[in-house]
């Protein structure tokens, strides 16, 4: 009947005129140019979301071989659902997973965790068999994570080969990206670190990039600005909360990573080796044993890495090198 009354109006009147009628009996039927919420399909193969559309429910990917390209829409928190998009082994292999142009806000832990979920008493004492059960092969691009309760992104234990690039990661209230212990082999380029860990989030301020124990990373390209400690930290988290079962001792140092062209911006601290070297740690239940009669300080260990042609902008301290045997270019462009 519409159709048919629209037609007859075309005969008496010119488009100029029919076209404000035509937008005004019509506007049940015209798609709303505004986000919308919607429901998520089965994310396996080769998923694309609805660019309109806002998400109020977590993306869990437990395949390998699959691609989810959001297109700009928005998967939302709401300050009360844990993870955004969660890429999970489940202990068994999983690889080549790809994930872009997302936009995660307001999760209560992390807006992306990469995980095998193997708790940690349940990992094997054979390395090699823990990273066969974790993800490898797993690139994050040009993703949008924003106010996340805890880390904004999270590469778990195990996590090798995997990729975040041209992405923006901001204002969550721990740690902007985390690369948790046993992690290797993983790159960060080419992204924005901007506004993490300040106690305005949270008690206690921290890095926008920490590196616990994990190795033979690449992190290049970035730019870090005003995170509430400093741009990226380099520790071997010494086993805390061991009295709960349910630490781990770090078997693996944060050696071997290459640190390079990348800025930092009104940072307390650029870079920092072996960060918790001379930190007080006597109240982190620590499982390693203490380097001090009095329990307070621990061996740290960040050595063997590179770090070369970054450039500082109004940073109190460029790099502080409490390991051994880091290549430090001290030529860096600075103001």
């Amino acid at each position: 009947m519409r159709k048919c009354l629209l037609i007859k109006l075309c005969a008496y009147f010119s488009l100029p005129v029919l076209l404000p009628l035509i937008l005004s009996g019509c506007a049940g039927a015209v798609p709303s140019m505004h986000s919308h919420e919607c429901e998520l399909p089965e994310v396996r193969g080769n998923t694309s979301l609805s660019p309109h559309c806002v998400y109020k429910e977590a993306v869990i990917i437990t395949s390998s071989n699959t691609t989810l390209d959001c297109h700009g829409a928005v998967l939302e928190g709401d300050n009360e659902r844990p993870f955004g998009i969660m890429i999970n082994s489940r202990g068994k292999p999983l690889s080549d997973v790809t994930v872009r142009n997302c936009k995660v806000r307001h999760f209560t832990r992390s807006g992306i965790r990469i995980t095998s979920d193997i708790a940690a008493s349940k990992l094997s004492p054979n390395h090699e068999e823990n990273y066969r059960r974790t993800p490898t092969r797993i690139t994050l691009e040009n993703v949008e994570v924003t106010g996340s309760g805890r880390v904004g992104i999270y590469f778990d234990d195990y996590v090798t080969h995997s990729t975040l690039s041209h992405s923006i990661v901001r204002d969550s209230y721990m740690s902007g990206i985390y690369l948790e212990h046993s992690s290797r082999n993983n790159k960060i380029v080419n992204n924005q670190i901007i506004s993490n860990g300040h106690e305005s989030f949270g008690k206690g301020k921290r890095e926008g990039l920490a590196v616990d124990s994990s190795a033979y990373n690449l992190i290049e390209g970035n730019r870090f600005e005003s995170n509430g400690a400093g741009g990226v930290f380099l520790y071997k988290n010494c086993g805390e909360h061991f009295s709960t079962g349910k630490s781990v001792i770090r078997w693996q140092h944060s050696d071997h990573n290459v640190i390079r062209n990348n800025t930092f911006v009104n940072e307390p601290v650029g870079i920092w080796l072996a960060s918790r070297q001379n930190r007080d740690l006597s109240g982190f239940d620590c499982g390693d044993k203490p380097r001090d009669s009095s329990g307070k300080y621990f061996n740290d260990y960040a050595d063997n890495n590179v770090v070369e042609g970054n450039k500082f902008e109004g940073v109190s301290a460029k790099v502080v090198d409490d390991g051994k045997a880091n290549y430090i270019n001290r030529y860096y462009d600075s103001k």
